[in-house]
C-alpha cells in the first residue's frame, strides 16, 4: 500500500528511508544528497511516499512545479525492492494524487528500464550530462 507521508511525520519515519534516499542521490552526480532532500520534504517542496507489504519497500519523491503554462508533478525519486510488485500501482496513486492537486501533467528522469515500465509515457527527450 502507498502512504503519503506529512511533513510533521518526516522525521518519525527517516531512518527507515535515509539508505535508499541516499542510494538514489548518488547517481544525481553531485546535485544534490539525501539532506537536501530531507529539507525539501520538511520546508514542504516535495512530498515522500512509501509502499510498504510484507514482500516489497519503495521510497518515492515528487515535487510539483509551476511552469508558465501547467502544473506538472515531477517524480524526483522513485526507488525500491521488488519493483514489480509496487511499480504500476505506486505511479498510478501519484498520477491520481496529482491530477487531484490540479497538475496537468507528470514527468520524470528515470533510468532506462522505466521506459519501458511506464508505456503510457512520452519519451520526449534525452537527457545528457558532462562535468566540467
Amino acid at each position: 500500500m502507498l502512504y503519503g507521508i506529512p511533513s510533521t511525520a518526516i522525521e518519525a519515519v527517516w531512518g527507515e528511508v535515509r539508505p535508499w534516499i541516499a542510494a538514489a542521490c548518488k547517481r544525481s552526480r553531485g546535485k544534490f544528497d539525501e539532506e537536501d532532500i530531507k529539507r525539501g520534504l520538511l520546508d514542504r517542496d516535495d512530498q515522500l511516499w512509501i509502499w510498504k507489504t510484507d514482500t516489497a519497500f519503495a521510497v518515492g519523491i515528487t515535487r510539483i512545479i509551476h511552469y508558465p503554462k501547467q502544473k506538472v508533478c515531477t517524480i524526483r525519486i522513485v526507488t525500491g525492492r521488488n519493483r514489480r510488485e509496487w511499480e504500476a500501482q505506486c505511479i498510478s496513486q501519484i498520477e491520481t494524487w496529482a491530477k487531484s492537486e490540479g497538475c496537468h501533467a507528470m514527468e520524470l528522469q528515470a533510468r532506462p528500464g522505466w521506459e519501458k515500465a511506464l508505456p503510457e509515457y512520452a519519451k520526449t527527450h534525452v537527457y545528457l550530462e558532462k562535468a566540467l
